[in-house]
């Protein structure tokens, strides 16, 4: 399968500062991609990266074969929809609207939606479960409905790649489960996915590749199961971690008990 994404040896910064280097992964429709790591790894600045919000001068970043820095803004916009970790919306608007927004991308400015974007906010809102909160506006909403209306606004947008920073950040247990589950459905359905992460579980949960991201800026990427190990957990976090599986075969890790 031809991959929608590819990075190679790629090195990321915050302007001059170098944060991390050899990063090298790749990601194809139906796959899903974890990014984990300490606070202040990187994880955000990577997925900004990729986005071609931040620039980089070390490696490759190519959307199916394209060189991203020969990309214009709304190509990009057509190949990644990014839902960030906080976003700030103007609170007075519906949810239908908020969800429209997506579709600027298809459109000159100030044109009118037409009846087609209307369908496709319809059927990402039916996606992530919330349809019935079109005519809701959105800041009456809980953050777990805020967080599954940003997701169908960037599914509106009918990007083939998913990129979300954090997804389940200040989100209940309850919510966390049903995003998860959402997002589970949307990889079986081809979507591409892309997502950072503090929850090695939910990793395991959903993704095919686990790309880490140490404190020293040392970067690897492997399949899930082989980089989701204590060992190599326990390195990453700088804490001796333990790993165990329910009955249902999902993975729990928590700091080792000491005597």
């Amino acid at each position: 399968m031809s991959a929608l994404l590819n990075v190679r040896d790629l090195t990321i910064a915050n302007g001059t500062r170098e944060i991390a280097h050899g990063i090298t992964f790749s990601l194809a429709a139906g796959e899903a991609v974890a990014v984990l790591g300490p606070n202040g790894a990187g994880k955000t600045t990577l997925l900004r990266t990729l986005l071609g919000l931040i620039p980089f001068s070390v490696g490759s970043i190519t959307l199916s074969g394209a060189a991203l820095h020969g990309l214009t803004p709304s190509a990009r916009a057509g190949r990644l929809a990014y839902v960030p970790q906080v976003s700030r919306l103007p609170h007075d608007f519906c949810v239908r609207d908020v969800v429209l927004m997506a579709r600027l991308n298809h459109h000159a400015w100030y044109s009118q939606p037409s009846e087609k974007d209307g369908l496709a906010a319809h059927h990402a809102l039916t996606q992530m479960g919330v349809v019935e909160l079109a005519t809701r506006t959105f800041s009456t909403l809980s953050g777990g409905e805020q967080q599954m209306v940003l997701i169908a606004r960037a599914l509106a947008g009918e990007a083939p790649i998913l990129v979300l920073d954090e997804p389940v950040a200040s989100l209940d247990f309850r919510h966390q489960h049903t995003l998860l589950t959402h997002l589970a459905a949307l990889k079986n359905q081809g979507k591409a996915i892309l997502f950072s992460t503090h929850h090695p579980e939910h990793a395991a949960r959903l993704a095919d590749t686990v790309v880490s991201i140490a404190s020293n800026g040392a970067a690897f990427a492997g399949v899930a199961a082989d980089m989701l190990t204590a060992k190599k957990l326990s390195a990453l976090y700088g804490i001796e971690l333990a790993l165990t599986r329910g009955e249902s075969g999902a993975l729990f890790v928590e700091p080792a008990l000491s005597c």
